[in-house]
């Protein structure tokens, strides 16, 4: 005597098409807790320091700058400090290219001081629209320092060409960081014991910004 198959619909799998369509949510997102977050403070105090000294003479500030840019994009990325001979290599390399650079830098704040002083004609007109030039110009040279921070290997040349490409397409790209290097700026000269600590995060500040309104292409 056989017994009669069982009647109904067949059993759908889990997850089969049967299944409640539920919307797919993501897990939460993990954030850095304190301590990680101190640890990134410290290391870009570090690093703040570190071109603070190298940029005493300075003639070397480009140098400097251009090393702690890519130890802060090392530390951005990869949350450890770089090795330090890959910095020095670095330092090293674009030493005499930078000299040029501070030169310019030096006329250029030459020239807000004689027209905010009334030293040359052009009185406040001519005072603001150098000022916005400096500070376009800045927030170039800024971009200058994240393209080397993102490939060591690049010349001054085109990391500087890159830059200016960007400022002129993406106006913000430059504007944004320029302003974040003018508050840095007034920052370090009302109180002069900040500057290293200033030098890290500003540096920090112009990656992410950079990562944000110029990505790498």
């Amino acid at each position: 005597m056989t017994t009669p198959a069982a009647t109904g619909p067949p059993a759908t799998p889990a997850g089969g098409p049967g299944a409640p369509n539920w919307p797919h949510e993501d897990g939460p997102e993990i954030r850095p807790d304190w301590r990680e977050r101190f640890a990134l403070g410290a290391d870009l105090a570090l690093i703040g320091i570190g071109v603070t000294v190298a940029a005493l003479p300075v003639l070397t500030l480009p140098a400097a700058l251009a090393a702690g840019s890519t130890a802060v994009r090392h530390r951005y990325h990869a949350g450890t400090l770089p090795a330090f001979r890959p910095l020095l290599r670095q330092f090293r390399r674009t030493l005499l290219p930078g000299v040029p650079v501070v030169l310019v830098a030096a006329l250029l704040l030459v020239d807000l001081v004689a027209l905010s002083r009334g030293w040359v004609p052009g009185g406040t007109p001519m005072l603001v629209i150098t000022a916005a030039v400096v500070t376009w110009l800045a927030g170039v040279a800024t971009l200058t320092l994240v393209a080397g921070g993102r490939d060591p290997s690049q010349s001054w040349k085109a990391a500087i060409g890159w830059a200016w490409g960007q400022a002129v397409s993406r106006p913000w790209s430059a504007i944004a960081p320029a302003l974040a290097g003018v508050l840095a700026f007034f920052l370090a000269l009302s109180v002069p014991a900040t500057i290293p600590l200033v030098v890290g995060f500003h540096l920090f500040a112009a990656h992410v910004l950079s990562d944000r309104l110029a990505p790498a292409e």
